[in-house]
C-alpha cells in the first residue's frame, strides 16, 4: 500500500513539472558584421545611379537612408553632394567607372563612393489568365429527402433542388515587376574597387493570394500599382547591400525553457528582457534542479544575451550532457558563430577608426 502511494506521489510531481514545463519565444535584437568589410572607410558619399525614369535617384535616396540606420559610415548630405556637383558642372549620375569616382569622390572629400546601374526597373505588361474553378450550381430538378427539424427533432421528408458541382474556366489578372541593381564602392584615395554587388528581386501577383491587394486578380484595379511594386523592390535591394557593407541589427528569436519552481520564475523575467535578474534566478534554481537540463540551458541563455559567450557555451554544454536535444544543440552551434561574430565586429570597428 505504501509503495503504491510512493508511486502515486511520483507520478503526480512528474504530471505538475510537465504542465509547468514549455517553451516561449521572445524576440531579440542581435549585432551582425558587415557580410563585404570596408577597411579605412569612415565617410561616404552615394551619388544617383544611372538608371531609366529617375529610378536613379530614388536608389540612391533609398541606399542612403538604410545606410544611415545602420549608424557605421559619415554619410555627406544629399543636399550638400548636389551643390557640390552643380558647382563643379558634374551630373549627379555621371559616376560610369572608378576613374570617375575617385576625381568626384576626392573633390568631395569622402573615403569612398558608393554607384552603379539599376539594370531592370520594370513593370511587365498585365497578362489575361484563364483557370479551372469549382462551382455549386443550381440544376432545377428536385429530389425528396429525410431532413431532420431542428426544432421538432422529428424526421420529414422534404423537397430539394439538387446542387451540382462543375468546373468552370475564370478569368484573372496577372501583374509581374522585377528590379536589378548592381552596386560598386570604390576607394577614392587609392581608386581600388571595394565591393561590387549585383542582385535583383521579382514581384508576382500571383504569389500574393493573402494580400491587401488580392494577389491574383479578376479585376486589374485591384492588383497592386506599379510604383509600390517598383518601390517595394527597391526597398528591399537597397536594404539588403546596407547591410552587407556596415554591421546592422536583425531580429531574432530565442527560446525559453520553462519548468518548475525558479526555472519559471527566471522565465518570467526573461520574458519581460530582464535577463540579469533572469540569470539571477536561473542560477538559484540550478541549486533546486541540478538534473534537469532546461534550467542549464536557459541559464546560457541568460549569458548569450549578455555578452558573455564562453559562459554561455559552458551552460550549453551542461545541458547537452543531460539531455541532447536539437534546440540545445543548435544554441551551441550558434554561440560558437556569435563569438566569431563578435570579433569579425571587432575588428571591423577597429578598421574603420
Amino acid at each position: 500500500m505504501k509503495n503504491r502511494q510512493i508511486a502515486f506521489f511520483i507520478l503526480v510531481s512528474w504530471m505538475m513539472m510537465m504542465a509547468c514545463a514549455g517553451t516561449s519565444s521572445v524576440s531579440v535584437q542581435v549585432l551582425k558584421p558587415a557580410e563585404i568589410h570596408l577597411p579605412g572607410v569612415r565617410t561616404v558619399a552615394i551619388v544617383d545611379f544611372q538608371g531609366p525614369d529617375r529610378s536613379g535617384t530614388q536608389i540612391a535616396t533609398l541606399l542612403q537612408s538604410y545606410v544611415l540606420d545602420t549608424e557605421h559610415f559619415d554619410i555627406l548630405e544629399r543636399d550638400k553632394l548636389r551643390r557640390i556637383m552643380e558647382e563643379q558642372n558634374l551630373a549627379m549620375a555621371g559616376i560610369v567607372d572608378e576613374a570617375t569616382a575617385v576625381q568626384v569622390g576626392r573633390l568631395l572629400g569622402v573615403d569612398a563612393l558608393i554607384f552603379g546601374e539599376v539594370s531592370t526597373y520594370e513593370v511587365e505588361p498585365d497578362k489575361r489568365l484563364i483557370r479551372k474553378v469549382k462551382e455549386k450550381r443550381k440544376t432545377g430538378r428536385y429530389e425528396i429527402v429525410q431532413e431532420k427539424n431542428e426544432e421538432t427533432g422529428e424526421v420529414q421528408k422534404v423537397r430539394k433542388e439538387i446542387i451540382e458541382e462543375v468546373w468552370v474556366e475564370k478569368p484573372y489578372w496577372v501583374r509581374k515587376g522585377t528590379v536589378g541593381i548592381n552596386f560598386r564602392v570604390v576607394d577614392v584615395e587609392t581608386g581600388r574597387l571595394l565591393a561590387a554587388y549585383s542582385d535583383s528581386r521579382s514581384y508576382d501577383s500571383q504569389n500574393e493570394r493573402n494580400s491587401l491587394f488580392g494577389g491574383s486578380s479578376t479585376s486589374q484595379e485591384n492588383l497592386k500599382p506599379h510604383g509600390e511594386i517598383l518601390s517595394s523592390l527597391s526597398k528591399t535591394l537597397c536594404q539588403a547591400f546596407a547591410r552587407k557593407i556596415a554591421p546592422h541589427h536583425i531580429t531574432e528569436n530565442r527560446y525559453i525553457e520553462s519548468g518548475p519552481g525558479q526555472i519559471a520564475e527566471g522565465a518570467k523575467f526573461a520574458r519581460a528582457g530582464l535577463w540579469p535578474e533572469a540569470m539571477e534566478t536561473w542560477k538559484a534554481a540550478v541549486l533546486e534542479n541540478p538534473e534537469m537540463p532546461a534550467v542549464y540551458y536557459d541559464l546560457g541563455l541568460a549569458y548569450e544575451m549578455e555578452g558573455d559567450f564562453d559562459t554561455a557555451e559552458y551552460y550549453f554544454k551542461k545541458a547537452i550532457e543531460i539531455k541532447s536535444t536539437n534546440r540545445y544543440l543548435q544554441a551551441l552551434a550558434r554561440i560558437r558563430k556569435a563569438r566569431e561574430d563578435a570579433m569579425e565586429l571587432e575588428e571591423q570597428m577597429r578598421d574603420r577608426e
